[in-house]
Parts: structure tokens; sequence; C-alpha cells
């Protein structure tokens, strides 16, 4: 079939295909283009991967053309691997890239990879990581001319482990990935040479001999092994050390039809673990020297099909395949975490959380003094407490982010619990929270908000910020409900915050709790008539309640701020103030958040209603 191929396009014109395999490959292309096949936009040119564990040769196809259709099926059926090179600063590339993620998808790619020169730190300026990200989950991004803060940062990774970054990165992401003809091999670097049997995972045969000469030098070679005796004892551990590859393959068999699916990031791991297996064994001083390794391979064939198999171990097994699944930190700190620990699950998980909390401390403040004109507010009510808080990000496609948003119902929960420890007033208590009083709540982890704030920076890689909170607590004379738009699509726990672009919350009395009906017939609960006035109130933006006979309506109703006043948006042809009073309802208080907006803090921290 031939060794891996690695597709390279480029959809910036300014930037050839060639290029790329001339930077990865660190020399210019030379004679050695390999013709791979009749059409003349691909060229491939060798390059050969050395590790510890794997050896193999992949060919690199300098594709000249963005058409994906021009790939020739005799190329895309050996197509392993796929680098598209794009312009960071054409945003127009973010409507292509959907296309190329459907046919990473297709093809079953999985080492899938967008380049670039350098990201851009906002959407204004082009194309940012969460953009690219958003658009398309199955490729990675690297950036191959990042800038000076980016390399410093890299450096400090969590586990202390110094990172690649640049071309580099990609070099390390390929050397990573477990290409289809990997030779496993021992720590002397001698290679197994592919049969087709499957043996190619296995290290030589004749370890002590790298030349691969046998039988050559001092005449210690595979005759001498074949030609020897076996006592007793030797055959005593070669059949023991069988029984246990006998017992691993049997596992890797059964488990084999689930591989299908299994991510870069997954093989790596069950390949490191076996390699390790086998250097244990390889290592180990039985007593005997190589011949008994020797002997032992002599038999391994028996328990191979003849089809090979790829030998992983399975997951369960693994304390480091369970500490990846629980927390999602990388295979290089996941494993330092469990070499620091003994192997204790526990500690490894409290110390690779501390120093990702550190590792958003230092990204923080890097990111700090960036815009954050986007977010979410997020509202929640709990019996006879209420918060609304407004969270700021970067750029929308973060706000969308399932770690902003988690965030955003983390911080209003907390403002709830926070007031529920507050010694409530005999009407209204209002506290109004701003940015540093917020990041010193602490919650139920022993953690402030603002240290889980640096976490979550870490995670999506911009800046964010805690911008306001304001929070009720009522006594049993006065109820709270809450609105956010866009309105959730679905019906939401009650003991779930709202998110979205906008909110509000009111304390309102009701002089009845049975169900009236409507101006169009349906039949409302006072918390129903005084959510559809939150909806007012988000949509319509009064500044304040009005006092009927005292506050006069304005002589243009576009013009109108009191909200008794205002026409009700649900009903244009009613007020406010006429709603509430047929379904004896009075507004005590209400807030109202604009994503974004400049809050007056200072007002609304004293502003309080009193009746």
């Amino acid at each position: 079939m031939g060794e891996p191929i690695v597709l390279i396009l480029s959809a910036d014109a300014t930037v050839q295909p060639e290029s790329i395999v001339e930077r990865i490959r660190k020399h210019t292309n030379g004679q050695d283009r390999i013709t791979l096949g009749d059409t003349p936009e691909s060229i491939g040119f060798p390059y050969q991967i050395h590790t510890k564990y794997y050896d193999t040769q992949v060919v690199l196809c300098a594709h000249g053309s963005t058409d994906l259709s021009t790939v020739p099926s005799a190329i895309l059926s050996r197509t392993e691997g796929m680098l598209i090179y794009f312009d960071a600063k054409d945003r127009t590339f973010l409507d292509r890239l959907p296309a190329y993620g459907a046919f990473v998808q297709q093809h079953e790619i999985e080492f899938g990879i967008l380049l670039c020169s350098t990201l851009q730190e906002s959407s204004a300026e082009g194309v940012t990581y969460a953009e690219a990200k958003s658009q398309c989950t199955v490729l990675d991004v690297i950036e191959l001319e990042p800038n000076a803060e980016d390399e410093a940062e890299g450096s400090e990774e969590v586990a202390g482990a110094v990172e690649a970054t640049g071309v580099d990165e990609l070099i390390q992401a390929m050397h990573n990935y477990i290409w289809s003809n990997v030779n496993i091999h021992r720590g002397s670097r001698s290679a197994a040479v592919p049969d087709g049997d499957g043996s190619a995972l296995l290290p030589s045969a004749n370890p002590g001999n790298d030349d691969g000469a046998g039988g050559g030098g001092d005449g210690v070679g595979e005759e001498e092994g074949d030609d020897g005796p076996i006592t007793e004892e030797e055959e005593r551990i070669i059949e023991a050390e069988l029984n246990g590859f006998e017992r691993l393959l049997t596992e890797v068999m059964n488990f084999q039809p689930n591989t299908s699916n299994w991510t870069r990031n997954e093989r790596l791991m069950y390949a490191e673990e076996l390699a390790e297996m086998f250097d244990e064994m390889f290592e180990e001083d039985d007593g005997f020297g190589s011949s008994t390794h020797t002997m032992l391979f002599k038999h391994l064939s028996r328990l191979l099909p003849a089809t090979g198999i790829r030998l992983y171990a399975t997951a369960e097994k693994s304390a480091l395949a369970t500490l990846r699944k629980k927390t999602g930190y990388t295979f290089a700190n996941c494993k330092k975490a469990l070499e620091l620990h003994n192997n204790d699950l526990a500690k490894a998980e409290q110390w690779l959380k501390e120093q990702a909390t550190a590792m958003g401390w230092s990204k923080a403040t890097k990111l700090e003094g960036r815009n954050t004109a986007q977010g979410l507010i997020g509202v929640l009510v709990q019996r006879n407490v209420g918060a609304m808080v407004e969270v700021n990000c970067e750029t929308d496609f973060v706000a969308r982010n399932a770690s902003f948003q988690r965030f955003v119902q983390v911080a209003s929960a907390a403002c709830v619990r926070h007031l529920e420890k507050v010694e409530s007033d005999a009407n209204l208590t209002k506290v109004g929270l701003n940015s540093e009083a917020l990041k010193q709540i602490v919650l139920d982890d022993g953690k402030s908000l603002g240290d889980h704030l640096a976490l979550m920076i870490g995670t999506v890689g911009e800046n964010a910020s805690l911008n306001r909170a304001i929070c009720y607590k009522v006594p049993d004379s006065i109820k709270l409900t809450g609105y956010v738009h866009p309105a959730p699509s679905e019906e939401i726990p009650h003991d779930v915050p709202l998110l979205g672009k906008y909110g509000s919350l009111v304390a309102f009395k009701s002089e009845h709790s049975t169900v009236q009906e409507g101006a169009d017939g349906a039949e409302l609960s006072p918390a129903q008539v005084a959510r559809k006035v939150c909806q007012h109130i988000v949509g319509m933006k009064p500044e304040r309640i009005g006092v009927p006979g005292k506050d006069e309506p304005a002589a243009d109703k576009d013009d109108e701020t009191c909200l008794i006043h205002q026409e009700y948006l649900v009903d244009p042809a009613y007020t406010v103030g006429e709603v509430l009073e047929a379904n004896r309802l009075q507004i005590v208080d209400f807030q109202r958040f604009a994503c974004g907006e400049k809050s007056q803090s200072e007002e609304q921290n004293v502003r309080a209603a009193t009746n």
C-alpha cells in the first residue's frame, strides 16, 4: 500500500504547499521527490520520523489545489494526515473551514491541523483561535510564527514541561501520532523490519545486532541462538512470558472493534503504555542474556494473527488513561502528576488542578486590559433569593463556549448562596456587587470566584471579567422572578441559571394567589404576569417604576422611561400600570442588565425600594 501520506494544502495564495514541506523537513526540497500518480498537482517528499519508541517514514504530499475534489483517490486512500495553511487575516477562510472539517471526518483522517503564521487577537483584525476552533472542532490549530508572549507562555505549561512552539510544535505533533506503519523498538534504537504479519510492531528478534547482519562480526548472531540448546529453566521463562503476552493479546483482540473511534491522544497513550511494557521486559536481567529474548520471539508468531494486529493496552487498566479521561489534561501533564505522586489518582488530580489554576492566573494577568465587551447575563431565582450577574469576554465565540457558560452559571449560583448568608431586612434586601467583591466570593470547594475565573481564562484563551451583580433577598410577602433574552427554547429547571444577552430581575407583591384571566383569554398566575413584566423591562428599558398620580406620562410615548406609563410590550393596548392594577400586582423593585453596557454601579448599590 505504501507509506502513509500527509496531505498539505494552502488556502493562502502567497504560500505554496512546497514551502510548508521545506519548513517541516528543515531543508530545501531536492531531487528526492516522489511520484504519487499522473496528476501534476500532487508532489510527494519523504519524511523520516524517529522517536524513542517508533520509526517510520511518511510522505508529505504538497497538493497544488485547494479544490478537495482534485485529490486523486490513490492518494486519498493512503492519506492519514492533513495540514491546511491559511491566512489568519483573511476572515473569508472561516466560511470554507466547515467544508475542510467535513472532508476530514468523511475520509476518517484523524491527524488534521490548521496552520497559519500568527493568529489574530480580535475578530476585527482577522481570524482568532476561538473562531477557528468553533467553526471546526476536528482540526487542531498551530501558529508557525507565534509572537514572543505566546512562546514565553508555552515555557510555563503545567507540570513544568517546556512545550514546543511554531514549526517545532507541528513536528512534535507528527512524531506523537501513531502512524499505521510504525516500528516499536528498544532503547538501543534497533528497528524491526516490516514483514506484513504484524511483527513490524515488535523489536528485532536479534536486539544485540544493530547493523542487521545476522551472524556477522564476532560470530555471535542468529545462528548461535538457533543452534544452542534450551534448558528447562529457559523453557519455563519463555512459557511464562508467552502466557503473559497471550493474555494481553486476547484482551486486545476482544477490544479491537472499539478502536476505530480512538483519538490521536488515545492512540499515543495506549502505544506509550505498551512500549513501556516492552522496555521493562527486554531490560529485565533474567540471568540468561539476550538469547532468552531471541528464543521468545521465535515462538511469538503463533500468537499473532496472519493479518497483523495493532497492539494497545486497554484504557481501563491504566491510571494514566483514567486521569486523562477524568481531567482532560494533556498526556505529558497527567504522566508527570502520577510520577510525582506514586500513581495516587486523587493526589495527582489535585496537583493538576492547582497547577492549572496557577497557569490560569498567569494567563489572566497576561490578558488583563483587553477589552471585554461581549459576554452573558446569568439570572437565578431560588425561593426568596435572586441574583443577576454579568460576565464579560472578548468575543461572542467565547460567549458560546461551554466552559464560559458553565462559569456564568457557577457565578450566578455563588451570588445566590452568598446572599443566603446575609441577614435580611424587614422588607427588600438589595445588594450590589462590583468586580472585586464578586472575585472574593468563596465557593464550596474552598476556591474563590476569582480563582475559577482565572482557570476559565486559561481554558478559553481570552480575557474575561466578572463585571457586576445585583442580588435580592425578600420576606414571604414579596416574590421574585427573572427573565433573559434571548429566552431559552426549552424549559429550564428552576435551579439552573438562565443565560442571555439581556436580563431583568423583579421583586413584586400580589394581593391574590389565584389564576387570573389575561387579555387574550389565557389564564395567568401572578408569577406569570410578573415574568411578562420582566420581559417588558428587558425590551422597553424603563428607568424607574413611577408613582400613580405623582409621575406624569411623557408627552411622546416613545420617550417614556417610567414603567407604569409605558405601553405594555405584550399588548400595547394597555399600559404596564393598567396591567398591574388589573392583576392586583405591585412592582417593589426591578433591575435590568444589558451585556456590555456601562453600568452605574454606585447608583445601583445604594438604590433600593422601601415600600
